[in-house]
């Protein structure tokens, strides 16, 4: 059966086709010095990436302050993301004032291809290993991976159990560039959490979905002169803003580099 497409979609996918055209070369790659993806964090799951293709996406954006907890989620004034990915349905992570007009929002295990943007779920676990109850999202951009790991807190916790140990690298086998990994839950889990980035190939990571900025640097210097399984160290950042660019220059290639943001609203791009 035909589908009839709104006008508002078709305009807002020409638009984002057409700045990623104006950003690529003749190659069809982006222009020399260009980040393969900016990322600003808005506070707990929630983050604006935008890929060198053009692409805006919008991470887990629920409500401020959902439940009472002290975890706020600013905002993203009068933009419309091309793409909103949602990891479940709890307030704290879907439900945000997104607005109308998004042409494409995804959860649970629904996949996306968008010039030159590929975006796939991987189905996770939040309360129990007995069945996915959540989403991470694996971002792909001329070989750039890019993954938000949603709540994967189950895993986290009992990542010391060798059978989950293997079963987390199945579900995470790549090597990713950037990894937006959860550190708070209902229970302290930042030690946990550190292991459990060990058991990943991360080149990079950036913490999220904590209650208070202490849990934060609580967390990243848990991680400073700490070594991983593979025998390297992390550099561990804290940038005292809420936007980090990828660039192949800043990562250490002896080291995982750990990125601490302060989350705020979402201003353009600095």
């Amino acid at each position: 059966m035909k589908r009839n497409v709104p006008l508002r979609t078709v305009l807002l996918l020409g638009c984002a086709a057409l700045a990623g055209w104006l950003c690529l070369s003749s190659d069809g790659s982006a222009p020399a010095g260009e980040p393969a993806v900016r990322i600003h964090y808005l506070g707990h799951s929630a983050f604006y990436l935008r890929f060198d293709n053009g692409i805006n996406v919008l991470t887990d954006y629920g409500k401020s302050r959902a439940y009472g907890l002290n975890s706020p989620i600013f905002g993203i004034g009068m933009r419309t993301p091309d793409v909103a990915t949602f990891s479940h349905r709890d307030e704290d992570h879907f439900g945000g004032p997104v607005g109308k007009g998004v042409p494409f929002i995804l959860w649970g295990d629904r996949p996306l291809s968008l010039n030159g943007l590929d975006i796939a779920p991987v189905r996770t676990f939040e309360r129990t290993l007995a069945a996915p109850d959540n989403s991470s999202f694996l971002f792909t951009r001329n070989g750039r991976k890019v993954l938000h790991l949603g709540d994967c807190q189950a895993l986290i916790a009992a990542c010391d159990r060798p059978e989950v140990a293997a079963r987390i690298r199945e579900l995470y086998p790549d090597t990713y560039d950037v990894v937006l990994l959860p550190i708070g839950f209902t229970s302290d889990i930042l030690e946990p959490a550190a292991r459990f980035l060990g058991l990943l190939k991360a080149r990079a990571a950036i913490p999220m979905h904590f209650w208070e900025p202490a849990d934060k640097r609580a967390f990243l210097d848990l991680l400073k002169d700490r070594q991983r399984p593979d025998g390297r160290r992390y550099a561990v950042r804290e940038t005292g803003g809420p936007q980090w660019s990828l660039r192949e220059s800043e990562l250490p290639g002896d080291a995982v580099l750990v990125v601490g943001l302060t989350p705020a609203s979402f201003d353009g791009w600095k």
